[in-house]
């Protein structure tokens, strides 16, 4: 018996087996800093934010899959994260502990008006 595979990427998915993730993500638009574990610092867009990652916007060239990072709002103290993706300008990346409940500036993200 023969099995014609496709490949993943040509595959369109609707439903709710769409999208995987352990809870919604909602739209950031707001600036932030990112820093490497080099300590190379960058000024950020922040698009989108979940409470176990964030998808933000950048072409720095030294972002890259893997890499430790972390990630912040203003003055507060910033999330440690690691990149898990790169592509076309954005980078997706998953914390490395939930959003504790105390930090409101960014669980209060979820709510903001756009």
């Amino acid at each position: 018996m023969t099995v014609r595979l496709m490949r993943a990427e040509a595959m369109e998915t609707t439903g709710p087996e769409a999208d995987r993730r352990r809870e919604p993500r909602f739209a950031a638009r707001i600036d932030a800093r990112m820093k490497s574990s080099r300590g190379d610092v960058v000024d950020i867009h922040l698009a989108e934010v979940s409470l176990h990652g964030c998808r933000v916007v950048s072409a720095e060239p030294w972002l890259k899959n893997g890499m430790f990072v972390e990630i912040g709002l203003g003055d507060e103290p910033m999330l440690e994260a690691i990149i898990r993706w790169v592509r076309d300008g954005s980078v997706g990346m998953e914390f490395l502990w939930p959003i504790p409940p105390e930090r409101r500036e960014w669980h209060d993200l979820a709510d903001m008006p756009f």
